[in-house]
């Protein structure tokens, strides 16, 4: 029986919102006989190069799909659109596309229009294969795809994200309808201050702002804002003020790409302001005097010969990705529960929840050399008053341990712990057992965990937790399976 052709056409929607890409809805067709209806009027059109195996037959299906759509006098929920711009020709078939979607309106649109004559070969994250990729005689000459004038009139969009387009030539003139915008992307889009302050006061809803290498800009400025509560901000060119006024802002994102220098910041009075993100370098040592009420910072920065000095009343969690030493970052954060320390971008991504249930401590995402010289820096850095009483150590092992015998002569008592939790995640090696030894020489936890994503067997009868004279009162493995051995002294 043709169950499908009996149910509401919104259920069947959503039924359709579960296929991946335009070859599924034909395939689904043979289900039942009002396929082609429902496929007709299907509210979310999503049109990527990627599903198609030529641009000819990319743009033949959008055309068609948006004709037979918009003949319905239907709204569109979303619409997605991703694609390379070869030709001139390219730019007329998209303006009709765009034109039939946006008089009858649509709730989220997302644009992103590479222009061809921009890359000479396909950036890393496009969609199309190498093979695709063929130059054609009018390439050098594309222009840049202008946005119709009749997106300024979809009072019904809630969010919008744009790419490699230009705004509207009436985007100053006409008024903004975007009552209902509560999401902003603009991506590689010439913009200036004007542009940014109008924006924002003609979307009173507006609750997300992003703006990413978009030229043309010095300052951004927001003032009374009611509803902004996320603000995403990068640039490789330099920007001088950053002035935001918005009761209930809660989260700023802040990346320098281009290491021009940190602009001047003013958002005091944003008293929601508990998240901070910011990548550049230099970093002044008066950076979270223009975030009093921060609870978590997240920071990218490089070492510029002067010390790190972080000073904060409220600041709770901290992950820094720097090339700082230990020796040269001076906390003073009384509240500061969780450190996380990498030397590393790539283990920025672990964030704040990773492993939760060490929430109160310092962690270490190590990938360069550990030596007795880095033990010590960690050793002193931890005397420094900072208050961590739980300590886990992310080690990868890329590199080997250097010599680690003279830790024992170090002149400095064992540090306590509540709590060490050590992590292999690479193949087993004669450096595991050494560090282990090498840790519980400068430190003395009341337990201990150890973790590995592959078989430990250096772990035997002369395992250095043996040899150790503190006593480890606990001890826990997981994920340590193959070694044959293994004896702890438990006190």
């Amino acid at each position: 029986m043709d169950r499908i052709s009996q149910l509401p056409d919104f259920i069947v929607h959503h039924i359709l919102s579960f296929l991946k890409t335009p070859k599924d809805l034909v395939r689904m067709s043979v289900l039942s006989k009002t396929w082609l209806h429902l496929t007709a009027s299907f509210p979310i059109l999503d049109f990527s190069i990627g599903d198609f195996r030529s641009g000819e037959s990319f743009f033949s299906y959008v055309e068609y799909t948006t004709s037979r759509f918009c003949h319905q006098n239907l709204p569109a929920h979303s619409l997605r659109l991703v694609k390379f711009l070869r030709d001139p020709a390219d730019l007329d078939i998209v303006d009709r596309c765009l034109e039939r979607v946006f008089r009858n309106g649509v709730n989220e649109l997302v644009i992103y229009l590479h222009n061809y004559s921009d890359y000479p070969e396909p950036p890393s994250d496009s969609e199309e294969s190498a093979s695709d990729y063929e130059e054609s005689p009018s390439a050098t000459a594309m222009p840049r795809y202008r946005l119709p004038n009749t997106l300024l009139s979809v009072s019904v969009l809630t969010s919008l994200t744009i790419f490699g387009c230009d705004l509207p030539s009436s985007f100053m003139v006409d008024a903004l309808k975007f009552k209902s915008l509560t999401r902003l992307k603009l991506e590689n889009i010439h913009i200036d201050d004007e542009m940014i302050t109008y924006l924002a006061t003609s979307c009173p809803l507006l609750q997300v702002f992003e703006i990413r290498s978009c030229p043309g800009f010095k300052r951004f400025c927001v003032h009374g804002h009611q509803s902004l509560q996320e603000v995403d901000i990068s640039f490789d060119a330099p920007v001088e003020r950053i002035d935001i006024e918005a009761p209930n802002l809660y989260e700023l994102s802040v990346a320098d790409e281009g290491e021009t220098g940190q602009p001047q910041m003013n958002l005091a009075s944003c008293k929601k302001l508990t998240s901070v993100s910011y990548e550049g370098c230099p970093l002044p040592n008066d950076f979270l005097s223009n975030f009093p009420f921060v609870e978590n910072l997240v920071l990218f920065t490089c070492y510029q010969g002067n010390n790190l000095k972080l000073s904060s009343n409220s600041l709770r969690t901290l992950v820094l990705t720097s090339d700082f030493d230990l020796e040269e970052i001076e906390l003073s954060t009384p509240a500061l529960g969780l450190f996380i320390y990498s030397c590393n971008e790539h283990y920025s991504g672990l964030g704040i929840s990773h492993l939760p249930h060490l929430e109160l401590c310092m962690r270490c995402y190590l990938d360069d050399s550990i030596d007795t010289l880095w033990f010590q820096k960690l050793r002193l850095f931890l005397d420094k008053k900072n208050g961590f009483k739980a300590l886990n150590l992310y080690i990868c092992m890329d590199q080997k341990l250097t010599v680690l015998e003279n830790l024992k002569a170090v002149e400095l008592p064992p540090y306590e712990l509540e709590h060490i939790e050590l992590h292999f995640e690479h193949e087993e090696s004669s450096d595991h057992a050494t560090f282990v030894d090498a840790v519980l020489c400068c430190f003395c936890p009341r337990s201990l965990t150890l973790r590995s994503s592959f078989p430990l067997t250096t772990f035997e009868e002369k395992s250095p937790l043996v040899k150790n004279k503190h006593a480890v009162k606990g001890l826990e493995i997981f994920g340590c399976t193959g070694f044959r051995s293994l004896s702890v002294n438990l006190d």
